[in-house]
């Protein structure tokens, strides 16, 4: 079984292998990121507002709201950095047209973007208001109830979490950055972060190969489905603003932005992929323990049911947290009462479609593939015995 894995992950680290020499050799696109990680033209620094010296936002107005512009001036301290205890007056603009804006009182912590001239304050921007403190405690609160709930298992569960975020961040994005092909380095992380997560949580036996195995091939199946239908449908990547604005970066340019799209696809479906195979994976286990003398066609038919009975709930997770992300698009559609047919033809909506499908149909080939794969691995000792 360990040779069936170790074949399994050097099938997609050949390939890999050969197309490092794709590696991008722009000493341009290298250089630019470099200096962007070691930018020092500004700073940012923490402040809290002392006290509001000027307010205008009260005051009622008869003008268009397009035209109408307030101010705050706003007395504040610098909270971090090397002008910490520094005391400012800046003015805030406030455009009544734009949503979401910001009106301050007494208190409020925001986060400043500073420019320097000899070492002394140029000018002061606010970037946004401080909710690091917020996003810690909530994050701190998930951690204390996986490790205080799930105890081991919780705490195994963070471990393969942190590694899984880890080969992402270190991994997957520097490999991206430097022209690797996204689609190979895509599906080898999975598969690393697939085996990995699942050795910690599981530990080192048969159901965890055959969820590593289900799970791999599910993943697999979910690629070349997105590739695909991805390619049938002309999806330029290029459907989210984070991705244009990526895109306009001239050494950025040339990325492959599709083949990045099919690798969101990929790592997006590897958490519900990796739930189906290892609950299959586990109850055909226990099938065994409990019957010793199941046959092999007993065995998958008792999984197929099982798996049927997963399949609907975590298709309809994985469809739905889709669905979730492109809600505003779907209101704005409804607000202005766009045809049918336009919507079904723009790239981010098609995209979107895709992603979701293709993630579905990875989890539903998932379920014979886990059910095929355990019971060959599970029944193994007994034919030979036999």
């Amino acid at each position: 079984m360990k040779k069936t894995i170790i074949l399994l992950v050097l099938f997609l680290l050949v390939p890999s292998l050969i197309s490092a020499k794709e590696l991008s050799s722009d000493e341009e696109i290298r250089s630019y990121y470099e200096s962007q990680m070691n930018d020092n033209s500004y700073t940012v620094a923490k402040a809290k507002i002392e006290k509001i010296v000027y307010d205008d936002t009260k005051e009622v107005r008869e003008i268009p709201i397009e035209a109408d512009i307030r101010y705050q001036h706003l007395e504040i301290e610098i909270l971090t950095g090397k002008h910490k205890g520094e005391k400012l007056t800046i003015r805030h603009t406030i455009e009544r047209i734009m949503p979401g804006h910001y009106i301050f009182k007494d208190g409020d912590k925001i986060l400043l973007r500073i420019t320097e001239d000899d070492d002394i304050i140029d000018t002061v921007k606010i970037q946004e208001k401080v909710r690091d403190t917020k996003i810690y405690f909530i994050v701190g609160l998930f951690v204390i109830l996986l490790l205080v709930i799930g105890r081991m298992s919780g705490f195994k569960t963070l471990i393969s979490l942190i590694f899984t975020i880890a080969i992402i961040i270190f991994g997957y994005i520097p490999l991206i950055i430097n022209g690797f092909n996204p689609i190979l380095a895509s599906l080898i992380i999975s598969i690393i972060s697939i085996s990995i997560t699942l050795l910690i949580i599981s530990g080192k036996n048969k159901k965890t190969y055959v969820a590593i195995l289900g799970t791999s091939l599910g993943v697999i199946v979910s690629g070349i489905l997105a590739y695909m239908f991805g390619k049938f449908a002309c999806l330029t990547g290029l459907s989210s603003d984070n991705a244009i604005s990526l895109a306009y970066i001239p050494q950025f340019r040339n990325l492959n932005y599709q083949g990045i799209l099919f690798g969101t696809i990929l790592i997006g479906a590897i958490g519900a992929i990796m739930d189906v195979s290892i609950s299959i994976a586990s109850a055909l286990w226990e099938l065994k323990e409990v019957n010793h003398n199941i046959t092999k066609k007993e065995m998958m038919s008792s999984g197929m049911n099982i798996g049927r009975d997963i399949m609907g709930s975590m298709s309809n997770t994985l469809i739905l947290a889709y669905v979730g992300t492109t809600l505003h698009l779907i209101i704005l559609f409804i607000v202005y009462r766009i045809y049918f047919i336009e919507i079904i033809n723009l790239d981010s909506i098609a995209t979107e479609i895709i992603r979701a499908m293709a993630g579905s149909i990875g989890l539903i080939i998932t379920i014979p593939l886990t059910v095929l794969v355990g019971a060959n691995i599970y029944l193994n000792n007994k034919k030979e015995k036999e």
